[in-house]
């Protein structure tokens, strides 16, 4: 018999898994919340999958526009994951308020500890300056400057908090 992790072996293999995955992968909205919802079993592989394409083009600051981060954004929605499990068609007015109240605690989190909110932020803080990954060329610099590096960090702290988060939660 196997024996369930500790918690904190559980949240280091989502950090390691988020990390991982923006390095192999990229898209970090997308990877953020692979690491969260594969970890911690939040719903069936198919579910999953279909909020990882929608997680897609919310990554590189939504769009690829450098606006709020995908780590955040994939954050957030692991949160919803978890915490809605009614019908999402219907008003859920208690798990709605919960979710966001949750979701406001980690977004204030991201903003302490990452210091940004926006990614072009984030990578001008991380790197000097940000740079527009729809452009081959800039992608090149990005990579060169440590791009993936300073990403892959973020979303594997993102991932490790939202699921902390999810983890307490699940205890009240």
């Amino acid at each position: 018999m196997v024996a369930e992790p500790t918690n904190k072996e559980l949240l280091d293999r989502v950090e390691e898994d988020g990390a991982k995955c923006e390095k192999e992968m990229h898209a970090c909205a997308r990877c953020a919340l692979l690491a969260v919802a594969r970890n911690l079993k939040l719903a069936e592989d198919d579910c999953i999958d279909a909020a990882l394409r929608t997680a897609i083009p919310l990554s590189g600051g939504i769009a690829g526009t450098r606006n709020h981060c995908g780590a955040l954004v994939g954050g957030i929605m692991a949160i919803g994951l978890a915490m809605v499990k009614g019908n999402p068609r219907e008003a859920a007015v208690e798990e709605r308020k919960a979710s966001m109240a949750v979701s406001k605690r980690f977004y204030r989190w991201f903003e302490k500890e990452i210091g940004q909110v926006r990614c072009y932020d984030i990578r001008d803080a991380g790197l000097g300056r940000s740079f527009d990954t729809s452009d081959p060329e800039e992608t090149k610099k990005f990579e060169a400057a440590g791009g993936y590096e300073l990403c892959s960090g973020v979303v594997g702290k993102a991932a490790r908090k939202a699921a902390e988060m999810i983890l307490e939660s699940q205890k009240t």
